[in-house]
């Protein structure tokens, strides 16, 4: 028995072959688009419908049609074939949704037991029966024969030693990409039909990506948002008509077949300045992109959607002393109202935060997410925590009146160790349940956000400490 060299696992395939027809039988005909077009609708959660119109040459009475070029993660399920030239004339009898692509194992073990050549990286040719693929035996090697039987001469060649394998053929059942294969009744004597083939699929997704400039004294800040598109699905979408859908879908998960398939490189691309179309779309909200743009196959692309100067903003201190330990979070608040410069319903997403310095230049400063939010609604971002101003919350009695009562008395302390006052917002949370009263508190200003939530705005000067102290009755 002959061993073949040592290396890393990777082999170059030489696919010897005419064209193939596969699983689907010899009459089988691919559906080339003779001209149409696609029209691609994405939501958040990695789902899009994408409609494509292709002109198709479909014979009178029964045939097969092999429809590729499509995404890879189509959910077959969702697939809806029909002619436009002369509706209902065009019936599908038979879907099958063939993935099995074409890869080096698949191959390798397609052709246990056939004739095959093999080269290695060292110029060595082999040419006999395959014994053995990479699920058989050892899978760090193959095994050649001059026999099919295994009664010649046998060669074991490590895989990574293979510079190429040549076969005679493409084996029954692998195909070279995602295809779905359809036995169609054509009953009209048309034979060119217009059709229109629309499907769901997973792969394409798309986000909000928001940039703000905070001027020095964080009272105003410029807003941008641009629509992040994520091709992944396999396939690559030319010239499409591309709309996007902001909102939660109700969906059923379901495990499905995810064929193998090459990633390459992802690519970002922006698309030039042109206005995104914005409307209500029932529950949700589209954007529609102002021109047709191929979405290729592991491509990033991005399109300016929205864009606001002088946005009010706030600056806020926040300690949430139950949630957040002695960190102080640094934070943005501003109003999605026209008033304060804005007014417009902003997808979820994520915001990134510079700030211009004192010497003009911008430092980035945070960044934080934010969920679909209508005109008038307000937004507090949270950018970090900050350095010079950290809390403290103790609880310093409790005490129960009854089986059915008690109280806790708490004591929260903010200390600012800056040169500059500073306003703090003090969150507490009321975790012992919602039938509660304050029988005591150190402070009248404090507002209740909602059952369990009151919130406490207090000025602390330079170099300073402020507290709080409260009681609670809790009655279960």
């Amino acid at each position: 028995m002959k061993r073949v060299g040592i290396a890393a696992i990777a082999i170059g395939l030489i696919v010897c072959m005419g064209l193939a027809t596969g699983s689907f039988g010899a009459g089988a005909a691919p559906a080339t688009q003779e001209g149409g077009s696609v029209d691609v609708t994405i939501y958040n959660s990695d789902l899009a419908l994408v409609k494509e119109r292709r002109t198709l040459q479909i014979p009178k009475g029964v045939s097969t049609l092999l429809f590729r070029d499509i995404s890879a993660l189509i959910n077959p399920a969702t697939v809806s074939f029909g002619s436009l030239t002369k509706p209902g004339s065009v019936r599908v009898r038979e879907q099958n949704y063939e993935y099995d692509l074409v890869e080096d194992a698949k191959l390798l073990d397609k052709y246990v037991g056939e004739q095959i050549t093999v080269r290695t990286r060292s110029g060595e040719v082999f040419t006999g029966y395959l014994l053995s693929g990479t699920r058989w035996g050892n899978a760090s090697n193959i095994v050649i024969s001059s026999q099919p039987d295994g009664a010649g001469n046998v060669t074991t060649v490590h895989l990574g030693d293979i510079q190429s394998v040549e076969y005679p053929g493409l084996p029954e059942g692998l195909i070279t990409r995602p295809t779905l294969a359809w036995i169609v009744n054509n009953t009209s004597d048309i034979t060119t039909h217009d059709t229109m083939i629309t499907y769901l699929t997973g792969g394409l997704s798309w986000k909000a990506d928001y940039v703000a400039v905070v001027g020095p004294n964080d009272d105003v800040m410029d807003l941008t948002g641009w629509i992040t598109l994520t091709n992944e699905s396999g396939a690559t979408y030319k010239d499409a008509r591309v709309k996007l859908i902001a909102g939660d879908v109700n969906r059923v998960y379901e495990a499905a077949p995810v064929p193998a398939r090459a990633m390459s490189e992802k690519v970002l691309y922006a698309m030039a300045d042109a206005a995104v179309e914005e409307r209500e779309f029932g529950d949700y909200h589209l954007y529609q992109l102002p021109y047709a743009t191929t979405l290729k196959q592991s491509q990033v692309k991005q399109v300016e959607f929205m864009s606001a100067d002088d946005v009010k903003v706030k600056k806020l201190l926040v300690f949430d002393g139950s949630r957040t330990g002695t960190k102080v979070a640094s934070m943005l608040e501003f109003w999605n109202k026209t008033a304060d410069g804005l007014g417009m319903p902003l997808p979820k997403g994520t915001i990134r935060v510079s700030k211009t310095d004192v010497d003009g230049s911008l430092e980035f400063a945070g960044e934080d997410s934010i969920d679909h939010t209508p005109v008038d609604e307000k937004l507090r971002i949270t950018l970090g925590y900050a350095f010079d101003v950290v809390g403290e919350r103790i609880q310093t009695g409790s005490r129960r009146i009854s089986d059915k009562v008690r109280e806790e008395t708490w004591q929260v302390e903010v200390r600012n160790r800056k040169n500059a006052a500073a306003e703090v917002l003090i969150i507490e949370r009321m975790y012992g349940g919602t039938n509660w009263e304050l029988t005591s508190v150190s402070t009248k200003n404090y507002n209740k956000l909602d059952a369990t939530t009151l919130e406490f705005p207090i000025q602390i000067e330079a170099n300073s400490t402020a507290k709080i102290t409260y009681t609670v009755r809790y009655s279960n």
